[in-house]
């Protein structure tokens, strides 16, 4: 495949030209099928900051002024790759269905390297745009390149109510549940969605970390400065477009603990929580996962999306699972 003739291309190494592309980036992204969270400049130049050693390398393709593909890789050594800086899925961005746009885009970060010697692409679908783009590719002698599968990421594929929900659990399932309920209740828990309109965008970056990291008997990377700067910066912008979504546990006027999501285009992905020991035994987080299984049928999206790791407790929640994988060319 060669370029597209109404295609050119430029390559943006600086955060301030990066910054200065907010409207299109975000607007593009829209109409991707990229995670609303991860696929955002607010995040990509977030981690760039948190993480000076970064060195952004965002690849932009326009037709005449019009920007239609983004590969918003950074430069890390030697490698090309995504920030992947708490990221749980990673792609670049396009009109969806444009493949044409992908690809080309690949092939240009592939043939014109500068600065690095291998493109490494991480946390990638199975049905994400670069692994599509890459059969049109796939026929070229010269483009070589490897992808193999590496975590796990749990989903339940959604019914249409949450009742529909319940009912295809079984009975254990369903009592255990509503015992739970029971000890939130008589704890004066109650359960609610954070909304931007009634709840300062400043204010849930502290909420968030307050809650995640009073859980001292679990290590966390938002111990790290670099990691609390980074939910800082990303995270007020991001709730305020509702890209990123919060479920909330009340006792009182306190909340007490937190569920934050990320939204994919058909989806509502649980990214990171926290709660107050003190309520360790309402078992907050499956409390606060029902919850976000309410917000996604009411969202009416297709699944809800636990990301990456196979951890035990989602498997009784979940139907359905995919495997991400690293996508790596060697130039």
């Amino acid at each position: 495949m060669q370029f597209e003739p109404s295609l050119h291309f430029q390559v943006l190494t600086e955060l301030p030209e990066i910054v200065a592309l907010t409207s299109e980036w975000e607007s593009l992204l829209a109409q991707s099928t990229c995670n609303r969270g991860f696929g955002s400049v607010h995040w990509f130049v977030a981690a760039c900051r948190a993480n000076p050693s970064l060195r952004p390398h965002v690849v932009v393709a326009r037709r005449g002024k019009t920007l239609t593909g983004l590969l918003p890789l950074v430069l890390d050594e030697d490698t090309a790759t995504f920030a992947n800086y708490l990221t749980d899925y990673n792609d670049a961005i396009a009109a969806a269905k444009d493949l044409e746009t992908i690809a080309a885009l690949l092939r240009f970060a592939c043939s014109q390297p500068n600065g690095y010697t291998n493109i490494n692409l991480k946390h990638l679908r199975p049905d994400s745009v670069c692994l599509q783009a890459v059969n049109f590719l796939s026929q070229e002698n010269d483009f070589k390149y490897t992808f193999r599968e590496t975590l796990i990421c749990y989903y339940l594929q959604l019914q249409a109510t949450h009742d529909a929900f319940l009912q295809s659990k079984d009975s254990r399932f369903r009592k255990r549940l509503k015992r739970l309920q029971a000890l939130a209740d008589n704890a004066g828990l109650t359960a609610a969605e954070l909304d931007p309109a009634s709840f300062n965008s400043s204010e849930l970056p502290d909420l968030f970390l307050s809650l995640h990291l009073a859980r001292r008997n679990v290590k966390s990377c938002f111990e790290l400065s670099a990691a609390q700067n980074f939910v800082i910066e990303m995270m007020p912008p991001l709730f305020e477009k509702r890209a990123i979504r919060a479920c909330v546990l009340r006792n009182g006027g306190r909340i007490v603990a937190i569920d934050l999501y990320t939204m994919g285009h058909n989806s509502l992905c649980v990214w990171n929580g926290g709660f107050l020991d003190e309520f360790g035994y309402c078992s907050p987080g499956k409390l606060l996962i029902n919850e976000g299984i309410k917000l996604a049928c009411a969202l009416k999206v297709d699944e809800f999306d636990f990301l990456r790791g196979g951890e035990v407790y989602k498997e009784s929640w979940v139907n359905s699972s995919r495997y991400i994988g690293q996508l790596q060319f060697v130039l």
